[in-house]
């Protein structure tokens, strides 16, 4: 194994390890501190780091894509929205597990507006991966009880598809971290304006102060600048396969720390969005994963 792809090997595991971080720290959200002040204190945080990090960037984007960015923006903290407050009530596991979902569904916005075609292999893949999520849901929402849950994440992995496709063109003629910094600052400033003018920022405590900005920085930032890393050593289809390991990892997070298994039936359903995710990464080619890079989440 060459050097490169030992970094890039570490950079991919490093990532998914704080992505799934995100599950767990809403946990210790303190409702009463407000769902929007933790967003923007959050982005804020995630902001300053990645401006800090990265240095020079072009703070001018192309006029043809100003909107996009803008687009970009307000969903930013809408996806942080729908994510988090759904992953309080499902387990984090299968949270993560709803929201991969994302790369199914960027798969067919693809295919709808003409981008990419499918092969047998992938059609299958897409279909079983379907199945999979339609079942948690149904198994999560409609019979666990955990119906309002399961609809946030669905809605936070419908707006992950729908700014991924919107920025690819972006992210390519911008660079990754140009377009992603100036998401954030846009998603940071919308997102203020709101709360302020909803009347619903207010400081809280400096513990959920630290909290937000934990999450922020761990759970933002630096898996995206990390995943950054490795996609640029071994490219944007392998390396979007080694966000399957997010739903480990926050399986492992919530048996820790907060005692929660998913039940047997929806791991199966879980399972089956996994393996699909999987089958259609594998059964791609190099060129089908560029869609990666423009993620925030």
């Amino acid at each position: 194994m060459q050097k490169h792809e030992r970094v890039a090997i570490f950079a991919l595991v490093a990532s998914s390890c704080m992505f799934a971080t995100g599950y767990l720290l809403t946990r210790a959200h303190d409702p009463q501190s407000g769902m929007g002040a933790l967003i923007v204190q959050s982005l804020f945080a995630g902001a300053v780091t990645l401006t800090i990090l990265v240095g020079r960037v072009n703070w001018k984007p192309p006029g043809e894509y100003k909107w996009h960015i803008l687009f970009n923006g307000i969903c930013s903290p809408l996806i942080l929205y729908f994510v988090w407050t759904g992953a309080k009530v499902v387990t984090p596991a299968l949270a993560s597990i709803i929201v991969i979902s994302n790369v199914l569904m960027i798969a067919l916005a693809s295919w709808a507006l003409g981008r990419k075609k499918f092969n047998k292999a992938q059609a299958a893949s897409l279909t079983l991966g379907f199945l999979g999520v339609v079942w948690i849901s149904v198994e999560r929402g409609a019979l666990g009880g955990e119906g309002a849950g399961v609809v946030y994440l669905l809605i936070g992995a419908v707006l992950i598809a729908t700014t991924t496709v919107v920025m690819e063109v972006p992210v390519k003629v911008m660079g990754g971290a140009s377009a992603t910094l100036l998401a954030m600052w846009s998603g940071f400033f919308v997102s203020l304006i709101f709360i302020l003018a909803t009347g619903g920022f207010e400081f809280y405590s400096l513990e959920q102060t630290g909290v937000a900005f934990t999450m922020g920085i761990v759970s933002i930032v630096l898996p995206v600048l990390f995943f950054n890393i490795g996609m640029n050593r071994i490219g944007a289809a392998d390396a979007a396969a080694y966000k399957l390991l997010i739903p480990f990892f926050a399986l492992v997070y919530g048996v820790i720390f907060l005692g929660e298994i998913p039940g047997f039936s929806a791991s199966i359903g879980g399972l089956a969005v996994v393996a699909s995710v999987a089958a259609y990464q594998r059964t791609g080619n190099a060129k089908d994963g560029v869609l990666e890079k423009g993620r925030l989440l």
